[in-house]
């Protein structure tokens, strides 16, 4: 009880935390092995997006290879809404996220019309997903929406994406509107040919320097 006192109605990350962490290594599956046999666990339940589902997955049949009694049931959670599939309809956590994210950039459009001086640039999460940004897109109607995928379907560049949006900026400049919004997906450079390039080089000689895996991207 004196350890939950402080964590009550905070939610649970708040008290184990949070990371990225992959099971790959012989060491971790046999970790993970020795908890769960330790623990005397009939099941373990991993809660998660599609790197926690595929940890669960990967750990699964580890155990059962090694004949522990130890089930693993994973449940796809995330706001991402890239786990989505025949057997899957819809991740809790998408909904919510963004009839969220539409209230904020609903209440920045009507800051934008109200000022008439500002265009608001929205970045949502999602990672290398544009779901959270169509659906926010489809309940908000911002003046620009760029889409990841779309992008790379049609092989646009940073420059190309750039005079995108200041060809609308200056359209409506043209009418007397010199404000607006404009909503975005936080992976949004993975999806350029010319960006995207550039990060993969990037990645190598970081990984060269250091000797592990890079991803520049998350920091971007």
């Amino acid at each position: 009880p004196e350890l939950m006192d402080k964590y009550r109605n905070q939610g649970g990350f708040h008290m184990i935390g949070s990371g990225r962490t992959k099971i790959e290594k012989p060491q971790h599956f046999k970790a993970a092995k020795d908890v769960c046999e330790k623990l005397e666990l009939d099941g373990l339940i991993v809660v998660g997006g599609d790197d926690s589902n595929t940890n669960a997955a990967v750990l699964a049949e580890y155990l059962s290879q090694q004949e522990c009694r130890t089930k693993v049931i994973g449940v796809p959670k995330t706001i991402d809404g890239d786990l989505r599939n025949e057997y899957v309809e819809i991740s809790f956590g998408f909904d919510t996220a963004t009839k969220v994210y539409s209230e904020r950039v609903a209440a920045l459009a009507a800051d934008a019309v109200s000022a008439r001086k500002m265009y608001h640039f929205c970045r949502l999460m999602g990672r290398t997903a544009s779901h959270i940004t169509l659906e926010c897109a489809l309940q908000t109607h911002p003046n620009v929406v760029l889409i990841g995928e779309e992008i790379s379907f049609k092989g646009f560049t940073l420059a190309d994406v750039v005079n995108q949006v200041c060809d609308v900026i200056c359209a409506r400049a043209e009418n007397g509107r010199q404000y607006g919004v404009v909503i975005l997906p936080e992976g949004l450079v993975d999806f350029l040919p010319d960006i995207g390039q550039l990060l993969v080089e990037l990645n190598e000689l970081i990984a060269q320097s250091q000797g592990v895996p890079a991803n520049i991207s998350v920091h971007l």
